[in-house]
């Protein structure tokens, strides 16, 4: 009996971490322009709840990294009470918007973020996005439930 060859993303996925591919430069590069352009369409007070969603994607991605690397998890850990508290306020209020001190805490937690980028490995990465998205949409359908 033939065995079946593995895929490339199978004999990828068994390697340690450390000789998985990594995200390429422009992909680090995006994300940082990401990152940076959320924080301050929020800190000008022009985010959307698109935005806020995309904020929310983005921390639960990298939290899920933080597990998987264990690396920056009490900061990721901070920038998700963060989110948590803008995602209420924005319930209650319909604004996306930092209260005092926020936006210094955000803009450490984009930093830790863009640190954690040029770490991870393609396939952690690809899929912690994967599991966040799926988590927003929840998080997404219970605001709009509670509002």
């Amino acid at each position: 009996m033939k065995r079946r060859r593995p895929t490339r993303a199978e004999l990828i996925a068994r390697l340690p971490r450390a000789f998985r591919p990594k995200l390429l430069p422009d992909q680090i590069r995006d994300l940082s322009l990401a990152h940076y352009a959320n924080l301050d369409a929020v800190h000008r007070g022009e985010a959307s709840g698109e935005i806020l969603w995309q904020m929310v994607g983005g921390i639960l991605t990298w939290m899920r990294i933080t597990e998987q690397l264990q690396r920056g998890v009490d900061e990721m850990l901070e920038q998700h009470e963060l989110v948590l508290q803008i995602v209420a306020r924005f319930v209650r209020t319909g604004a996306v918007t930092f209260a005092p001190g926020e936006y210094e805490v955000a803009r450490r937690g984009v930093e830790v973020m863009d640190a954690l980028a040029e770490l991870v490995d393609r396939p952690t990465a690809i899929a912690a996005a994967e599991w966040s998205e799926l988590r927003v949409l929840h998080m997404e359908h219970q605001a709009k439930e509670a509002a």
